[in-house]
C-alpha cells in the first residue's frame, strides 16, 4: 500500500498516468525491493534508514525497517499490524484514514491524485532505461498547507521519490525493485 501511495503521485501533466509507468503500477506479480529512507529538517540534521518491501497485489503489504532498527508495518485486505522493539499494534484497515482509498489505487483509479495536485512528467529517451521525471504541486487548499511539491526520478528499477514540506523539511525513499521478466505485468 505505501507504494501504491508512492505510485499514486506518478502521474503526467493532464489526467492519466504515462504508459511505461502504469505498466510497472499494474504489477499483479509479487514485487520485492530495498528502500533508504532520507529525512532532512531544516535545520540540516539528517536521518537515514534502510529496508525491504514487498506487495503481493490482492494479499499483503510489508515495509520493514532494518537499520537503525528494526520495525515492521504490515497489511492485508482486513488489517493492519506495526511493531518495532518495545511495541506491538494491530488494528483494523478501516482504522487508517483514507483506508478506503487503498482499493482504488491498486485498481489504478488515480483520480483522487488528478484531483488534489497538477502534474508534470518528462521521460528521456524510450525503455526503461530511460530516466523519467515527475514534479507535482497540490492544487487542493488543505494538501498545501502541509506539502510543498513531490518529485519522482530514475529509471526502473532504481528510482527516488522525494516530498518537500512548508517548513523545508524533505523526506525521500529511493527504491530499487527488481524489474519482471517480459510478459509479466
Amino acid at each position: 500500500m505505501l507504494f501504491g501511495f508512492a505510485c499514486l503521485l506518478i502521474a503526467n501533466f493532464a489526467v492519466e498516468v504515462p504508459q511505461d509507468i502504469a505498466r510497472h503500477l499494474a504489477r499483479t506479480n509479487e514485487t520485492r525491493g530495498a528502500f533508504v529512507q532520507t529525512k532532512i529538517l531544516p535545520t540540516g540534521e539528517k536521518f537515514v534508514s534502510e529496508g525491504t518491501f514487498a506487495i503481493r497485489p490482492g494479499r499483503d503489504f510489508e515495509w520493514r525497517v532494518t537499520e537503525p532498527f528494526d520495525s515492521l508495518f504490515w497489511a492485508d485486505r482486513e488489517k493492519y499490524v506495526y511493531s518495532n522493539e518495545d511495541e506491538f499494534v494491530e488494528k483494523p484497515l478501516s482504522s487508517l484514514p483514507f483506508a478506503a482509498r487503498f482499493d482504488a489505487l491498486e485498481r489504478g483509479d488515480f483520480g483522487d491524485f488528478f484531483k488534489a495536485f497538477d502534474s508534470m512528467y518528462k521521460k528521456d529517451g524510450e525503455g526503461d532505461e530511460a530516466p523519467f521525471h515527475v514534479l507535482a504541486k497540490p492544487s487542493d487548499a488543505r494538501l498545501k498547507k502541509v506539502l510543498s511539491r513531490v518529485e519522482a526520478d530514475g529509471t526502473f528499477p532504481s528510482w527516488t521519490l522525494k516530498a518537500t514540506f512548508p517548513d523545508g523539511t524533505v523526506f525521500s525513499i529511493k527504491f530499487d525493485t527488481p524489474l519482471t521478466k517480459r510478459g509479466e505485468n
